[in-house]
C-alpha cells in the first residue's frame, strides 16, 4: 500500500513538472508570438511606404514606357498631318480624349494647344485628363523635335533638288522629269516639247561686271522665265548660264510661242545688280515629241542643235528644226 501511495506521488510530481513544463513552453511561445505579431506590425508600417513607392515607381515607368512608345511610333513619319494624326490617337492610352482639331477650333480656350508656327502645323486637343494636361509640355517637345526633324528632311530634299542660285530645279532632278514626262507622253501618245536656253554673251558679262552681278542677271532671267510659264512646265538650271525647260503636253508651235515670249521679256527687261544697271538676250532651241524624234536622248540632243543654230545666227533668237 505503501509502495502504490509513493507510485502516485510520483506520478503526481511527474505531471505537475509536465504541465509546469508545458505552461513555461506556452509562455515563452506566446511572448514570441506577442513580439513576431509586434514585428509584424513594425514591418506592415514599414511595408506600406514601400508599396506606395512601387505604385509610384509601376505608375513612372509606365508612363515612361509611354512616352518612349510613343516616341518611336511618331518619329519615322516624314509627313507633318500623318505625325499628328497618329499622335493624336496615341495620347488616348495616357489619358481621356473628348476631341481632337487639326484646325483652330470655335473656343480654342478649352483645348490643349500645340502650335507650331502657323495654322498648317498646329493640333487641339479637348482634355480633362490630368495626365495629359500635367504631361503637355513633353507631349509639346516631343512633337516640336519630330516636325523638326520633318523641316530638316524638306530642306535636305529641297537643296538635293534645287539650284540654290536661281531657285529652279538642277539638273540632275530635271533629268528625272524629263525621263517621266517622255514615257507619260509616250504611253497615252501625248506632245511634249523641250527647250533649251543659253544667256547670251554672258562670259563678257562676268568680265565686265564681276560674278556678282552675272549671279544676278542668272536669277533676274530664272524670273522671268518662271512668270511666262505653267505650274506644270519644268525649269531647271542646266549648268553655268544654261535652263532648260519641260513642257508637257506641248507641241512644236506651242513650245515656239513659249520660247520666243520668254526671249522678249528678257531683251526688254532692265535688270538692276547693285550699282550696276544692264540688259541682256537669250537663244533658245526648241524640239517637240513626236514631231521632232520618238527617242527622249534625240529630243534633248535636237533641243541643243538648235540652240546652237540659235548662237551662231546671231543670238537673241529661238531656232527649231
Amino acid at each position: 500500500m505503501f509502495y502504490r501511495a509513493v507510485i502516485f506521488l510520483l506520478i503526481i510530481i511527474f505531471i505537475v513538472e509536465e504541465i509546469l513544463l508545458l505552461k513555461r513552453f506556452l509562455n515563452r511561445n506566446f511572448r514570441k508570438k506577442e513580439q513576431l505579431l509586434v514585428r509584424i506590425d513594425e514591418l506592415e508600417k514599414e511595408l506600406n511606404p514601400l508599396k506606395k513607392n512601387i505604385d509610384a515607381l509601376e505608375k513612372q515607368m509606365s508612363e515612361h514606357f509611354f512616352f518612349y512608345d510613343l516616341m518611336r511610333k511618331i518619329s519615322p513619319f516624314l509627313n507633318k498631318k500623318e505625325l499628328f494624326k497618329v499622335f493624336s490617337e496615341e495620347i488616348k492610352y495616357l489619358g481621356e480624349v473628348e476631341a481632337v482639331e487639326f484646325s483652330r477650333p470655335d473656343n480654342e480656350s478649352k483645348y490643349l494647344q500645340f502650335v507650331f508656327g502657323d495654322e498648317i502645323n498646329s493640333l487641339y486637343v479637348k482634355t480633362d485628363s490630368k495626365k495629359i494636361i500635367g504631361h503637355q509640355d513633353l507631349l509639346r517637345k516631343l512633337l516640336e523635335l519630330c516636325i523638326e526633324r520633318i523641316n530638316l528632311y524638306d530642306r535636305f530634299q529641297q537643296l538635293s533638288i534645287y539650284d540654290t542660285l536661281t531657285e529652279t530645279y538642277n539638273r540632275r532632278y530635271l533629268v528625272m522629269r524629263f525621263i517621266e514626262e517622255f514615257e507619260r507622253a509616250q504611253k497615252f501618245s501625248l506632245k511634249l516639247s523641250f527647250i533649251m536656253i543659253d544667256v547670251d554673251n554672258f562670259k563678257k558679262i562676268n568680265d565686265t561686271y564681276g560674278h556678282l552681278v552675272g549671279d544676278a542677271v542668272l536669277k533676274e532671267i530664272a524670273k522671268i522665265i518662271k512668270q511666262n510659264i505653267r505650274e506644270i512646265d519644268s525649269l531647271a538650271r542646266f549648268g553655268g548660264e544654261e535652263f532648260s525647260l519641260i513642257l508637257p503636253e506641248t507641241d512644236k508651235m506651242s513650245a515656239i510661242v513659249v520660247g520666243e515670249r520668254i526671249r522678249s521679256k528678257v531683251s526688254q527687261q532692265i535688270i538692276k545688280a547693285f550699282d550696276e544697271t544692264l540688259s541682256a538676250t537669250i537663244s533658245a532651241g526648241v524640239s517637240s515629241f513626236p514631231q521632232n524624234t520618238l527617242y527622249s536622248d534625240v529630243l534633248m540632243e535636237t533641243a541643243d542643235k538648235a540652240l546652237y543654230q540659235a548662237k551662231i545666227s546671231g543670238r537673241n533668237k529661238v531656232c527649231w528644226f
